[in-house]
């Protein structure tokens, strides 16, 4: 009978955790880097550079993260995947990995999404507002002369059902005021409110009521002056609800209204931010996943299965 001494099970031990460390970590993190790499790229070329492919910003922020995020978890590590075990899970271990591992990446993308707009752009001066229309390319902008039109204030309300029974209610409130000297130049502020959906009908709409009050006034007291530069908005959800604000109050306008938000600080601090928190997240991601990938077994006949593939 053969007999194995501690080394023995060191030396196998040390062995797993290079073939894991080589079959599954390792492409992984690597696939990850390519996969954020090219996606911003991508977008980089189609959205930014060229502007022919127009996606709202939930669906390039979050949709197609998500969508990235699956296919590389559940088609390109799938059989890398496969062969890992973990004794409480036995056969059902490879969800665990596709959760985790999809739950590791989303983030990433997603973050550096919001990077990318924010490392590329340079923030424009311009004398007067209506010189936006000259950077039809640009998003962000310093204005020497920014006055809006007080008397003139157009809101929207709507709501979203959230959570998985829908038991909260989002409450979104759209401010927006026309610029002087160009009525298709508009700045506007957006409110949220979550309130419990179980709520009888009568004590929602007082809670509304008190959300809208509180709101207004604030935007009434909001000064325009503070503002370090404007974010012109592009197509999205919230840009969407303020179009519907001017739409609905029936104000005239030349071209399509441009949306500016009041930002605070510098471009290039809120960049350094976002990258930061990228690499935050997309290290801690990847630990987790290593210590996942550290923590389970090698299925011989799987592996072996994988290995003649």
């Amino acid at each position: 009978m053969p007999h194995h001494t501690p080394l023995d099970k060191r030396s196998l031990g040390l062995e797993e955790v290079q073939l894991k460390l080589r079959y599954v970590f390792l492409p992984f993190l690597g696939f990850s880097i390519g996969a954020i790499l090219f996606y911003n790229i991508v977008r980089l070329i189609l959205d930014i550079y060229l502007g022919i492919w127009p996606l709202k910003d939930t669906v390039w922020n979050l949709v197609i993260p998500t969508i990235i995020s699956i296919i590389l978890v559940l088609v390109i590590m799938r059989s890398r995947i496969q062969f890992l075990r973990f004794e409480l899970f036995a056969d059902n271990s490879a969800n665990i990995f596709y959760l985790v591992m999809i739950l590791a990446l989303f983030p990433s993308i997603s973050i550096s999404q919001s990077y990318l707009y924010k490392a590329i752009y340079d923030t424009v001066g311009i004398s007067n507002i209506s010189d936006i229309k000259l950077h039809p390319k640009q998003k962000y902008f310093q204005v020497d002369n920014k006055s809006v039109e007080r008397q003139v204030v157009v809101s929207h309300i709507s709501a979203r059902e959230m959570g998985k029974s829908r038991h909260e209610l989002k409450i979104y409130l759209y401010f927006t005021t026309p610029f002087y000297g160009d009525k298709d130049i508009w700045w506007g502020q957006v409110f949220t409110k979550t309130i419990d959906n179980n709520l009888v009908e009568k004590d929602k709409i007082q809670h509304i009521e008190g959300f809208i009050k509180i709101s207004r006034q604030q935007y009434a007291n909001k000064e325009i002056s503070t503002a370090d530069y404007f974010e012109k908005l592009q197509n999205s959800d919230t840009k969407h609800g303020y179009l519907e604000a001017i739409r609905l109050s029936g104000q005239q306008y030349i071209n399509d209204p441009i949306i500016l938000i009041s930002q605070l600080g510098t471009l290039k601090e809120k960049a350094d931010k976002e990258l930061a928190k990228f690499f935050r997240f997309f290290i801690i991601g990847m630990f987790i996943c290593l210590l996942l990938i550290l923590k389970a077994k090698i299925d011989k006949k799987a592996f072996q299965q994988f290995k003649v593939r």
